[in-house]
This record gives C-alpha cells, sequence and structure tokens, in this order.
C-alpha cells in the first residue's frame, strides 16, 4: 500500500480508530515482509542517535569552520538555568538541545538527518523535549512513523532540499514533522496531528537558505531553534483546538510553489540574505584567505 496523501492518512487511522504513526508503521512492515516489532526497533534506534547528538552536542566543544559562536551552548545553557530567563530552564532545554545537535552536526558529529542535515537539530529537540517531560519512549517512538509518513508527501510533492526549495524545505518540512509527532505524543487525534503540520509548515513559507561562507552554522543553528520552537507552539494549539484553514496536502503544494519561483540566489548558494551582507563576505573572504 502507497500513502497517496496526508488527508487519506488521517481517513485511515479515523477509520480505525487508531494513531497515524500504527497506520504507517503497519504500511511499512507489511512492505518490507517483517513484523512490527522488526520496524519499531529501527526506528527506536534511530531515535537513539537523536538523544544521543542532543547529549553530545551540548557536552561538546565546538570548532566551527568559521571560529564563531564556539561556546553558544555553554553560554545558552548558562543563561537558561539562570534566575534571569522568563522563558524558563524547559523551554530553554528545547532551544539549547536544537542548538547543540546542528552544532554538532557542524562539527562533524554523529546526527540523524530528518529530514536533512542541515535541519537535523529540529526533531531531536523536540521529541526528546517531549521525553524530559513525560513522555513514553514508545509513544516518542510510534510518532517518529507519523512524521515519516506526512514526510512522504513531502517528498512525492515537493522537496526537502535547500538547494532547491529554499530553507523552508529543510528546516520547515523538518518542524512540520516535529510538530505532528509532538500532537500525537501529547495524544493528540490524527486530525489534530495534520493540523499541527500543516499550521507549521504554512507559517514558515518562503524561510531562505544563506548560510555564511557556504557552511552550515550561520544562520543554520539558529533556524533549527526557530523550527524546534515552532513546532512545540503549533503542536499545543492544535490540541487546543486550532485548525489550519489550509489543508496538509495543499500547503505542501504551496511550498513547492514556493521553493519553484525562490531566486536562487536564496537557495543555498551564499549568493543573497545574510551570506552577502559586509560581515557575510568579510567572514567569507578571510576563511579564504586562511585556506
Amino acid at each position: 500500500m502507497r500513502i497517496e496523501s496526508i488527508k487519506s492518512l488521517v481517513e485511515m487511522a479515523n477509520a480505525k480508530k487508531t494513531k497515524v504513526g500504527n497506520i504507517v508503521s503497519e504500511m511499512q512492515a507489511e512492505k518490507e515482509g517483517v513484523s512490527i516489532d522488526v520496524v519499531l526497533d529501527r526506528m527506536d534506534s534511530y531515535y537513539q542517535v537523536m538523544k544521543e547528538s542532543v547529549e553530545n552536542g551540548i557536552k561538546a566543544d565546538f570548532d566551527f569552520q568559521t571560529g564563531l559562536q564556539n561556546d553558544i551552548v555553554s553560554v545558552s545553557d548558562k543563561y537558561f538555568n539562570s534566575k534571569k530567563t522568563i522563558l524558563g530552564a524547559n523551554l530553554g532545554k528545547l532551544i539549547t538541545s536544537a542548538m547543540a545537535v546542528s552544532g554538532y552536526n557542524a562539527s562533524m558529529g554523529r546526527i540523524m538527518a530528518a529530514p536533512t542535515a542541515g535541519s537535523c537539530g529540529i526533531m531531536p529537540a523536540v521529541l526528546t523535549f517531549c521525553e524530559d517531560n513525560g513522555a513514553k519512549r514508545s509513544d516518542i517512538v510510534l510518532s517518529m512513523f507519523t512524521a515519516a509518513g506526512f514526510a512522504d508527501i513531502i517528498a512525492e510533492l515537493a522537496t526537502f532540499a535547500g538547494s532547491e526549495g529554499g530553507c523552508q524545505a529543510e528546516c520547515g518540512s523538518a518542524s512540520a514533522m516535529a510538530s505532528a509527532s509532538m500532537a500525537e505524543i501529547l495524544g493528540g487525534t490524527p486530525d489534530e496531528c495534520a493540523h499541527a503540520f500543516a499550521l507549521t509548515l504554512s507559517t514558515i513559507l518562503g524561510l531562505i537558505c544563506d548560510p555564511i561562507a557556504g557552511y552550515v552554522e550561520v544562520p543554520c543553528m539558529n533556524k533549527n531553534i526557530l523550527g524546534a520552537v515552532h513546532a512545540a507552539t503549533f503542536a499545543e494549539l492544535s490540541l487546543a483546538g486550532v485548525k489550519s484553514i489550509i489543508p496538509s496536502d495543499e500547503v505542501v503544494l504551496a511550498m513547492k510553489d514556493v521553493g519553484s519561483k525562490m531566486h536562487e540566489n536564496f537557495k543555498e548558494t551564499s549568493l543573497g540574505g545574510l551570506a552577502t551582507t559586509p560581515t557575510g563576505l568579510e567572514i567569507k573572504e578571510r576563511l579564504l584567505n586562511k585556506k
């Protein structure tokens, strides 16, 4: 059986009175001709990589190619555990985790691309945030199938590549996937998961990919933070009853449309945005001379 649309996945889950994650995991097991335990165990191993990337990223001493912001995670972690913050340590952990995994990737650490390396901090930050707040690991792992099922439609109708669709295709997709997962983890219905996905993706359309000097450091780490907080926000709003006016499948098509019309300077070429500011160009020149 093939996933034809997010709408069809939601309808199947509703008809069987089950979670989208159950539908997708069963479809995967049937496709491979293996037991459901096999695909669940494999997904659990992927989650373990995500957890370790958060832990390692927080402990790591970064040595970025730009030589900038090497201490960004420790500085942020210290602040969010101080009495100065009004956001609090809980949200601070979500922020720090997204930054940590993104930075760990930029330092060549082992990460799980979900769906891309450039957006790798979003899913781990959101999923471990849920576990830190009492979610069961089994529910988290199952929710990753929901994210994967919805992501299949992005792969089918649009793209995950920043070089093709800008950062909306990378961090936007990751954020939408994470939001759908979180909504399911928190007890959301299949419809609420789809609304979380659509709300998240629809409000991040047009996000450009403009890495300074071509390195996945600035502003990539900050966009991972944006994606994680964005995902958590709309997951909870969907549970509150907020609905996306535009259906999920149509939002994916809208992302494709935006990406196709986006100028190539904003698609991972470092020829626009922050990469071509005076400071961005100065950093690029310094690194070229260093080589």
